[in-house]
């Protein structure tokens, strides 16, 4: 796949990368409480819609077409703030920020979490819920994770649920619930009964593929409370299952600014650099075993995945002093038996080599095209879908039981 082909199929759905630890951009804005309701929701809508000075109160975008009418049905159980941020892919979407995508969800997961402390700091009985929608929606799962991992800015418990539309880190054929296979009801909101939500189904067809930032990581204790949603044929969401050509394509376009056509083909050469020299160190230290005078290649994991993970910004950089030691004693066995270890180690490789080629013909393939053609419009419809229609009757079912479990 030609580097234009790849940068033509990120931008067209709003790109993906990893999302790093928040980093502060300065003072995030409170959001607005007036009392403290059962159920307090925080929106994190998908590129180009919203900005730093957006309006939390505005039901705009797809994100606010889920809860806006939440509100309007249970006013005087919930509340609601959209978290303004950059939302941009480095000034190529319009309506969306210059920053480069990576800063700008790590921008928005920042303000999120710092909103989700003031809701939790200011009301002890008011519980959380979470939409993101895209860009909005790898921040969401990005906190999610944290949350569920006992690592986040807030306990698990104080959070009802997280619905999760068109997320660029959704797992390879993920169930609606991820790890709950199967499962179509959301878990019960801590220390309620249920009872609402257990008359709530979150249905949603099979999507293929995966998201062009997966990760692997799931979410612990909110596991039954995250619903993560995908129109099969959403590339941001549903990507070919081994397109590594295309993650790592995302990975690097989603780092640049690509409003300085200069500066973006230098940092996008500088990330390819680094993601080859990194991804080839971790082979070498990690893929090659060595003993008595003998050298094989047996990886643990495949040429592309090791590809993909070194242009990932959360992944940790191999020592290159200790890559360059073991490489030194990979050469120094090889010279001292090239006729029978050299064949053989070019056998290895290639075949290596020859399996991400296999995992990448998907990508060459018209029909694989064909599939995605309509791409752009299965991104925006969720709403125009009825996609959306599950997740107002989750969050309007949890606000009654949590209200339910307070009087």
């Amino acid at each position: 796949m030609t580097g234009r082909r790849v940068a033509a199929a990120v931008a067209a759905v709003l790109g993906a990368a990893a999302v790093t630890a928040p980093t502060s951009a300065g003072p995030a804005k409170a959001v607005p409480i007036n009392g403290c309701p059962a159920l307090y929701i925080l929106g994190v809508q998908g590129t180009g819609q919203s900005s730093p000075t957006a309006d939390p109160l505005v039901d705009t975008g797809i994100v606010g077409s889920l809860i806006g009418p939440v509100v309007s049905t249970v006013p005087a159980l919930v509340q609601r703030a959209y978290i303004g941020y950059e939302a941009g892919f480095g000034g190529i979407v319009p309506g969306g920020g210059a920053n480069p995508y990576v800063s700008s969800v790590s921008g928005a997961r920042a303000n999120l979490d710092a909103a989700a402390i003031q809701v939790v700091e200011s009301c002890p009985d008011t519980m959380l819920a979470g939409v993101g929608y895209s860009q909005g929606a790898q921040a969401m799962a990005s906190f999610a994770r944290d949350v569920g991992s006992g690592n986040g800015p807030v306990p698990a418990d104080r959070v009802a649920g997280i619905a999760l539309y068109a997320n660029p880190d959704r797992g390879q054929l993920e169930p609606v619930f991820p790890g709950r296979p199967g499962q179509t009801v959301p878990d019960a909101a801590p220390g309620t009964t249920g009872a609402a939500v257990s008359t709530v189904q979150v249905l949603a067809a099979p999507a293929g593929g995966a998201g062009i930032a997966t990760t692997s990581d799931g979410y612990g204790d909110l596991t039954g409370r995250v619903a993560d949603i995908c129109s099969d044929g959403d590339l941001a969401c549903s990507a070919p299952g081994q397109a590594a050509v295309l993650r790592l394509g995302a990975e690097l376009f989603a780092q640049a600014d690509l409003t300085n056509p200069i500066g973006a083909i230098s940092s996008l050469g500088a990330a390819l650099s680094s993601a080859l020299g990194d991804a080839w160190n971790t082979v070498v230290l990690n893929d090659f075993q060595v003993s008595l005078g003998n050298v094989d290649y047996t990886p643990q994991a495949g040429l592309g995945d090791r590809l993909v993970d070194a242009g990932d910004p959360r992944t940790s950089s191999p020592d290159p002093a200790a890559a360059g030691a073991r490489w030194s004693e990979i050469i120094a066995a090889i010279t001292a038996n090239p006729l029978v270890l050299v064949p053989k180690l070019i056998a290895q490789l290639g075949a290596a080599w020859g399996q991400v080629a296999t995992e990448n013909a998907e990508l060459v393939n018209p029909v694989t095209w064909l599939h995605f053609a309509d791409t752009v419009g299965r991104h925006n419809g969720y709403a125009l879908t009825g996609q959306m229609n599950s997740g107002i009757a989750w969050m309007i079912a949890l606000a009654h039981d949590i209200a339910g479990a307070r009087s």
